[in-house]
C-alpha cells in the first residue's frame, strides 16, 4: 500500500495540467463539454473521473484514457 500522503486524487493532476497550460476551469468545461459543476467536483476530489470524462481528457491533453482511469483506481484503492 502506498502512503496516503503520497497519493493524490486525479483532480489534482488535472488542476496542475490546466495551470501549466494557462487554461481555466471554464475553458476546460467548454473544450470537454462537461458542466462547470462536474469539473469543479472532480478537481476538488468530491467526484470520481468517469470513463467519458477520461476520454475527453485524452482528446484534449493527449494523455491516454487508461492513465486517468488507472489514476482514479489507484486513488480509490489506497484511500478507501
Amino acid at each position: 500500500m502506498i502512503e496516503k500522503d503520497l497519493i493524490s486524487y486525479p483532480g489534482e493532476t488535472i488542476k496542475e495540467i490546466i495551470l501549466d497550460r494557462n487554461m481555466t476551469q471554464e475553458e476546460l468545461m467548454v473544450r470537454t463539454n462537461f458542466s462547470k459543476e462536474y469539473i469543479s467536483e472532480v478537481i476538488s476530489g468530491r467526484k470520481a473521473i468517469s470513463d467519458r470524462f477520461a476520454n475527453a481528457l485524452e482528446k484534449l491533453f493527449d494523455i491516454p484514457t487508461e492513465f486517468w482511469i488507472n489514476l482514479q483506481s489507484i486513488y480509490e484503492k489506497n484511500i478507501y
